[in-house]
């Protein structure tokens, strides 16, 4: 019971720890299209995954089911690369309340993920 309460515990300090991380970054800039070298990447990758969709539909196999995922994940990828973030100005205690709540609670669970077995026995 003691490592299920670490882990939920850990699991909430870690959202906590992200949560306060990610409310101190601003979007400056939000273009849908990435570009590279005058390449729009977004746009390959759109046109590579209406493809494999159809290849998808044609051949539902592992394969292109894993090549169709990969360039989702590109996709989003791609999006988050065209974004500019930039990190507010935070004093050196609230760098040290985020970064111990977010690695603590990573410890936290990590710890009742590796006790939870000592338990059942």
């Amino acid at each position: 019971m003691k490592s299920l309460m670490n882990f939920l515990l850990g699991i909430v300090l870690t959202i906590v720890g992200a949560v306060l991380f990610l409310s101190n970054i601003k979007v400056t800039t939000f273009s849908f299209f990435y570009r590279y070298n005058d390449v729009n990447v977004t746009a390959i990758i759109m046109l590579l995954m209406c493809i494999f969709f159809v290849v998808y539909i044609v051949y539902p196999n592992i394969l292109t089911g894993l090549i169709l995922g990969l360039l989702f994940l590109l996709f989003v990828v791609s999006i988050i690369m065209s974004m500019k973030f930039h990190i507010m100005y935070m004093s050196a205690l609230e760098i040290f309340i985020i970064l111990l709540t977010f690695f603590g609670g990573i410890g936290l669970t990590l710890k009742g993920i590796v006790h939870a077995k000592d338990e059942i026995e």
